[in-house]
């Protein structure tokens, strides 16, 4: 098996990246694997405690590299450190199609998210498992949060086809990353075709919200442009069942993760599974869908059902009240 390279993409947060990389060498691929360290630079207006954070970490960068490959961690490490600020989206989408367009398929992380050991063999498997399946846009490392979305029981498979990718974690091929269309030129004409919103819209409103977001320049999404090339193209993401990552970036540091003190997107990596069951076909599980689309509804769930599925969780129980609205009858 070939193995694919692997982008982390840094800004400004030294501590976090140094415990990303550190548990990315972990993993039982590592000494085999090319690692890229893209550092994105400061912005024009940023203050001068932000570049010395940004300047320690390229440094960092600089350092790690040395030491990885000397203490062979990794196959190589290269940097990449950008002296102006590209922004996210920018970023990814130029440092992706740099090292696809040289290794023809690649793994993507950021800078606050922890993988588990088994992290580099579940994305290789499955990109080696779903390559010549071109209906299958990307693989996905992470899902949305137990608590909010629940897999049946009596499911048989380690992995499950969503409608759209996720971006905590990912891996795409090259013939894929190139039929994204990054400039956004369809969205007036697409918008008009009410049909094909709703159709669009089975990945959750907040998607479609997100991509007029986007358009008008109010977020630095990369990834809302890359869910509309799943849903253009046809094809589908294959998250796992149980994830691949711990997102460690909700403490008030990052520029886009916020704050959240309840824990809600951090993941049990003991969890994880080392060697997945993949389906063979390429099949929607009408139960995930509804519960995907579920959680990206900005449909309120009533008080009565709110305080119930509380009460559940406290007692340590599923919650009674998961689906709220459906694709699937």
């Amino acid at each position: 098996m070939e193995l694919a390279p692997v982008i982390v993409f840094n800004y400004n947060r030294p501590d976090h990246s140094q415990q990303v990389w550190e548990s990315l060498s972990q993993n039982e691929l590592a000494k085999g694997t090319e690692l890229y360290l893209y550092c994105d630079g400061p912005k024009a207006n940023a203050t001068d405690e932000m570049r010395k954070r940004i300047a320690e970490l390229h440094a960092q960068a600089k350092q790690y590299a040395i030491d990885a490959q000397k203490a062979g961690k990794f196959k190589s490490v290269h940097v990449i450190c950008a002296e102006k600020n590209k922004g996210l989206a920018n970023s990814i989408i130029g440092g992706v199609t740099e090292v696809i367009a040289k290794h023809g398929k690649v793994i993507v992380l950021e800078d606050d998210l922890l993988t588990s050991p088994y992290f580099l063999t579940y994305m290789n498997e499955a990109l080696t498992f779903y390559e010549k399946r071109p209906a299958v846009m990307s693989i996905a490392a992470n899902r949305p949060p137990l608590s909010r979305f629940e897999i049946p029981e009596d499911y048989e498979y380690d992995v499950f086809v969503n409608l759209a990718g996720y971006s905590t974690g990912w891996a795409t091929w090259k013939d894929r990353w190139d039929r994204v269309d990054w400039s956004m030129d369809y969205l007036p004409s697409f918008s008009k075709r009410h049909a094909e919103v709703e159709a669009f819209k089975r990945m959750g409103d907040n998607v479609y919200d997100m991509l007029w977001l986007q358009y008008n320049g109010k977020i630095d999404s990369w990834a809302v442009r890359f869910c509309y090339a799943h849903f253009k193209e046809h094809c589908v993401g294959i998250l796992p069942c149980k994830s691949y990552v711990d997102n460690i970036g909700f403490d008030g540091t990052g520029i886009h993760s916020g704050i959240n003190t309840t824990d809600l997107f951090r993941n049990d990596l003991s969890q994880s599974v080392q060697h997945c069951r993949f389906p063979e076909n390429i099949y929607e599980d009408k139960r995930i869908v509804n519960a995907m689309y579920n959680y990206g509804s900005k449909e309120k769930r009533p008080l009565w059902q709110k305080i119930i599925n509380r009460l559940y969780r406290m007692c340590g129980k599923k919650s009674p009240f998961v689906i709220k609205k459906k694709v699937y009858a």
